[in-house]
């Protein structure tokens, strides 16, 4: 009688916890092929991350999200401590950043005496970046530099618009030269470039500054456009219940 080969048992994969999810995690190599989002930063996820052991949730973290600590002091608001939440504070399905006026929906650093919101990834800029076009390093100002100036506004360097005073900007003071903290300051430098490729074959995920503000630019443009469509959804079904309402004319013949 032949014997039975014995059954593979099956390869248990290590999981962990997160606060912001209620599913295990387990260990996951994201590659930009897979065009995933991060649901902490809402960033591109790429290298190494964590992922939902359910096959039908995607839920996603990058392990950095991961590893964020619970509270932090930034430079841009010394008066109070900033807290992390994992979803918009007041039970909101968005908040506004205060750094760069973009909206977020998932991790958040908030402060509840100021109402004070940043994206992680704003959070976590570089005090310093190099653009192609410039000579000099653009410094991180949590402020226009017209603040205050009466008659005086900030003009984006980049694409010639208009800057909120109390919106953060990269600027060099040399030049009066700055832009935006998110699209506009997004271009590589050669140095970044060299960098991102030895990560990369390193196994790790890409973490140059040009990279973080391009998948910050890249999720808040797909943020605004649900929230449009959403919008556009919402009055045109307000505009049907109207028709809906107004009374019906009768033709007798």
């Amino acid at each position: 009688m032949a014997s039975r080969k014995p059954k593979a048992k099956p390869v248990s994969r290590q999981s962990v916890r997160h606060q912001s999810h209620s599913h295990p995690l387990r260990v996951f190599k994201a590659k930009e092929d897979d065009e995933t989002v991060c649901s902490g930063c809402e960033l591109e996820l790429t290298g190494q991350a964590f992922k939902c052991t359910k096959s039908d949730c995607d839920y996603l973290l990058h392990k950095s999200c991961f590893d964020l600590p619970g509270e932090t002091h930034h430079k841009s608001h010394k008066d109070h401590p900033l807290t992390l939440l994992y979803s918009p504070p007041d039970d909101e399905s968005v908040y506004t950043c205060n750094a760069c006026d973009q909206y977020g929906s998932g991790f958040t650093y908030h402060c509840s005496n100021c109402k004070y919101n940043l994206h992680v990834g704003c959070a976590s800029l570089p005090e310093t970046i190099l653009r192609e076009d410039h000579e000099h390093p653009l410094t991180l100002l949590y402020c226009t530099s017209c603040k205050g100036r009466e008659d005086t506004t900030f003009i984006c360097s980049a694409c010639d618009e208009t800057v909120l005073e109390d919106l953060w900007v990269y600027y060099c003071r040399e030049c009066d030269y700055g832009t935006h903290v998110y699209s506009c300051a997004a271009y590589e430098d050669q140095e970044s470039n060299e960098e991102e490729e030895e990560e990369e074959e390193e196994g790790e995920a890409s973490t140059s500054p040009a990279s973080r503000i391009k998948s910050l630019m890249k999720a808040q443009d797909e943020m605004a456009a649900m929230q449009l469509e959403a919008r556009i959804m919402n009055d045109a079904n307000e505009a049907a219940l109207d028709l809906w309402d107004q009374p019906k004319r009768r033709y007798y013949w």
